[in-house]
C-alpha cells in the first residue's frame, strides 16, 4: 500500500485523480439504490456478452502489439503503460464504436487521424499538462463538468438560447484560464516539460489512433460480411443453393469493400435473384457502375443529369447519396437517400436528398425537409432554404433560376418553369398533424426528355 500511492501520483496527475474519485463516488451512489444496481448490472451483462468480450480482447491485443512495436521504434516505453490503459478505455473504445458507423465516401477513418492532429487535440493536451493542487482539482472537476452539461442541455432547447450563450462564455473563460495556467507553468519550468517523456505522452494518442485504423477498418468490413450473411439467409423465396452461392461470391469479391457488399445484398433482394446467373449479374453490374464512376458517360443537360454528378451536388454540405440502382421492375432507377440534421434541437429538423430517373439518366432531384411543430426552429428552416438554393445553383448552371432563388427563403409553395426545367416547392402536413415537410423537386419534363 505504501508503494501504491507514489505509483498512482507518478502516473496520473491531480485532475485525473480527482475525476476518478468523483466517478467512484457517483458509482457508489448508484449502488446504494436498488434501481441503480439493476441498471449497472444490466450494463455489465451487456458488456460481458461473449462476442463483445472477444472484440474487446482483440482490440486489446492490437494495442499490446502496437505498444511492443512502439517500444522497438522508441516511441513507447513501459512508463506509458498507465496512459495506454486510459487511452484504451476513453480514446480507443469510442473510436472502435464509431468504426461501425462509417459511410461510403465520407473518409470516415481518415478523420480519426485528422482529429488526433487537430488544434483541439493540442489544447486538450495543454489542458491536462499542468494541474492545480489536488484539493483545488476536487472542486474544479465537478464544477467544469456540471457547467459543460448545462451548456449541452441548454443548447438543445431554443427557449434557453440566451442562457446557453452566457454559460458558453463562462465555460470558455474557465477552460482558457486553466489552459493559460498550464502554459504559464510550462514556461516557468520548461526543463521539466520539454522532455522525451512528455513528447512520447503527446504522441501516444496519435500513434495508437493512426496505427489502429487498419484494425478498425477490418472490423468494419467483418461486421458487414456477417450482416450480409444474415440478410441473405433471411430470404425464403431463393433456394438454399443460390443463397449459398451468393454468400460465397459476394464475400469473396467484396471482402474489403463493404459499400459494394451492401449494394450486392440489396440487389440480391430487389431483383430478386433466383439463379447463379442473377448473382453473377449483380456483381458485374456493380463493377461496371464503379468503372463508369471513374469516367462518367456524358449526358445531355437538356434531358437530365448524370447520376455520378447528381450524387455529389451537395457533397460539400455533408450530403452524399448512395449509388444509383434499379428498382424491383428494373425500369425505374433510384439513388440512396442521404440525410443531414439542420439544427441542434432535441428533435432536429432533417434534410433528405435523393434523385430518380432511368438507367444512366437522372430526371428528378428531390430535397425533403422534415420538421416537427413543437421543435421546429428558424435555424433549421433557414438551413433548408440555403441547401435548396445550393442544390439549384449546382444542378442548374445554364438555367435561369433567379425567380426560384428569391422565393425559396420565404418557404411558400410555388412552381417555376424555366425552359424545359420545372422547379416546385411543396408543403405537406404529416398525417399525424404534428409536423410538416418541405419538398423541393427539380425535374426535366417528359417532352424535354423525348427531344
Amino acid at each position: 500500500m505504501t508503494e501504491f500511492w507514489p505509483w498512482l501520483t507518478g502516473n496520473f496527475n491531480n485532475r485525473e485523480l480527482a475525476g476518478a474519485i468523483w466517478i467512484t463516488v457517483l458509482l457508489l451512489l448508484f449502488f446504494i439504490r436498488r434501481e441503480g444496481r439493476k441498471g449497472i448490472w444490466g450494463i455489465v451483462q451487456a458488456i460481458i456478452a461473449p462476442k463483445l468480450l472477444i472484440l474487446f480482447a482483440a482490440f486489446a491485443a492490437n494495442i499490446a502489439f502496437l505498444a511492443w512495436l512502439g517500444l522497438r521504434l522508441g516511441v513507447w516505453e513501459t512508463g506509458l503503460l498507465a496512459p495506454t490503459v486510459v487511452w484504451y478505455f476513453f480514446g480507443g473504445l469510442p473510436l472502435l464504436a464509431r468504426s461501425f458507423d462509417a459511410k461510403e465516401g465520407t473518409q470516415h477513418f481518415r478523420g480519426y487521424v485528422k482529429d488526433a492532429l487537430s488544434g483541439t487535440a493540442i489544447l486538450e493536451f495543454l489542458y491536462v499538462a499542468k494541474t492545480f493542487g489536488f484539493v483545488v482539482e476536487l472542486f474544479l472537476v465537478p464544477m467544469v463538468t456540471f457547467l459543460a452539461m448545462l451548456v449541452v442541455f441548454s443548447e438543445r432547447q431554443k427557449e434557453y438560447a440566451k442562457v446557453n450563450s452566457l454559460l458558453s462564455i463562462i465555460l470558455a473563460i474557465f477552460v482558457l484560464a486553466v489552459i493559460w495556467y498550464s502554459i504559464s507553468q510550462v514556461l516557468d519550468e520548461p526543463d521539466t516539460f520539454f522532455t522525451t517523456k512528455t513528447f512520447r505522452a503527446f504522441l501516444l494518442p496519435i500513434y495508437f489512433t493512426a496505427l489502429s485504423i487498419p484494425f478498425f477498418y477490418l472490423l468494419h468490413c467483418y461486421s458487414h460480411i456477417e450482416g450480409a450473411r444474415i440478410q441473405i439467409e433471411l430470404k425464403s423465396f431463393q433456394s438454399d443453393e443460390v443463397k449459398a452461392y451468393a454468400r460465397k461470391r459476394f464475400c469473396l469479391i467484396f471482402p474489403l469493400r463493404p459499400w459494394f457488399l451492401r449494394r450486392a445484398v440489396r440487389q440480391f433482394h430487389n431483383m430478386p435473384a433466383r439463379s447463379k446467373e442473377d448473382v453473377d449479374k449483380i456483381i458485374n453490374d456493380i463493377l461496371k457502375y464503379e468503372r463508369e464512376a471513374e469516367s462518367p458517360p456524358p449526358v445531355d443537360p437538356s434531358t437530365g443529369w448524370s447520376p455520378f454528378l447528381a450524387r455529389d451536388f451537395l457533397t460539400e454540405e455533408g450530403i452524399r447519396t448512395g449509388d444509383y440502382h434499379p428498382g424491383y421492375e428494373g425500369d425505374d432507377w433510384w439513388s440512396g437517400v442521404s440525410s443531414k440534421e439542420l439544427d441542434d434541437s432535441v428533435f432536429p429538423g432533417t434534410a433528405n436528398y435523393s434523385f430518380s430517373g432511368v438507367e444512366g439518366l437522372v430526371t428528378q432531384l428531390k430535397l425533403r425537409g422534415h420538421f416537427m411543430d413543437d421543435f421546429v426552429t428558424e435555424v433549421a428552416l433557414d438551413e433548408f432554404s440555403r441547401l435548396s438554393q445550393r442544390l439549384l445553383a449546382r444542378a442548374l448552371i445554364n438555367v435561369d433560376v433567379e425567380d426560384a432563388m428569391q422565393r425559396l427563403p420565404t418557404r411558400q409553395p410555388f412552381q417555376a418553369i424555366s425552359g424545359n426545367t420545372t422547379i416546385e416547392l411543396k408543403r405537406e402536413r404529416f398525417h399525424s398533424g404534428k409536423g410538416f415537410e418541405l419538398v423541393l423537386e427539380v425535374g426535366k419534363t417528359a417532352d424535354s426528355h423525348d427531344k
